[in-house]
């Protein structure tokens, strides 16, 4: 699978996501919209996710893609979670979790022989047989919800999906009741959150060699090294609800 056709694209994203700017606004979501096609507003260089968010009176649709296998290997191995604080201050307010870490973490080289063993359509395949399960939270109730894709009945609803140009891409729709009652989401700012779902400790790097484990601590010592190179590092990003 190649997806390097969108390089020129994240360039420019990236630029976006260096200057400063820290509050951007949704697209209103209406019938005529094109949830996947449209461009991204928001891009993490780091962690080579992009984000695009939509709202309308009744759904907050949040898309997250990547086409970084570096990225998805994290996203395997320890969750990811999406945070949402309603309020506009980057608070842990509302997660879904998903998807839920992986039981065996992928060392570097077999998650690069993992993907390649997967045309386009086996691969979406997998993404929908393998990750299913996945978690709601929301600490203003104190309240932790296991629930499945197949369970039709629940209100927040997540899918993953690759294509020809995306790799990896996270649909997200969470009802506008669930995070703003009934007074609903106008003039709100919506803060988003990425992070990893678990930490990596040492229960993750027992499933690699000893000498990768090596190589991997000798790393985090070095000078300047990223220091969660196994982990998604928690960011935020601030949006302005849309109105019709």
């Amino acid at each position: 699978m190649n997806y390097k056709s969108l390089l020129p694209a994240l360039f420019l994203l990236a630029l976006m996501a260096c200057s400063g700017t820290n509050q951007f606004t949704s697209y209103w979501n209406s019938k005529k919209s094109n949830l996947f096609q449209s461009e991204a507003q928001f891009y993490h260089p780091d962690d080579q996710i992009s984000i695009k968010v939509f709202n309308n009176s009744n759904f907050i649709d949040i898309i997250l893609e990547t086409n970084s296998s570096v990225t998805l290997r994290k996203i395997y191995n320890l969750g990811l979670s999406l945070w949402m604080d309603p309020n506009g201050k980057s608070k842990a307010i509302y997660a879904v979790h998903f998807p839920m870490p992986v039981q065996y973490p992928f060392t570097d080289r077999k998650f690069e022989h993992y993907l390649t063993g997967f045309s386009k359509t086996e691969f979406q395949e997998e993404l929908i047989d393998r990750f299913q399960e996945y978690e709601l939270i929301d600490t203003r109730i104190n309240e932790s919800l296991l629930t499945s894709t197949i369970n039709r009945d629940e209100a927040v609803k997540v899918e993953l999906k690759t294509t020809n140009q995306v790799l990896f891409s996270y649909h997200a729709r969470i009802p506008v009741e669930i995070l703003y009652g009934n007074q609903g989401s106008s003039n709100s700012t919506l803060s988003i959150g990425i992070a990893s779902v678990n930490e990596a400790k040492e229960e993750y790097y027992s499933a690699m060699s000893s000498k990768e484990v090596i190589r991997k601590r000798m790393d985090e010592l070095k000078a300047g090294a990223y220091k969660n190179k196994s982990e998604l590092e928690e960011w935020w990003v601030n949006f302005k609800l849309s109105e019709q």
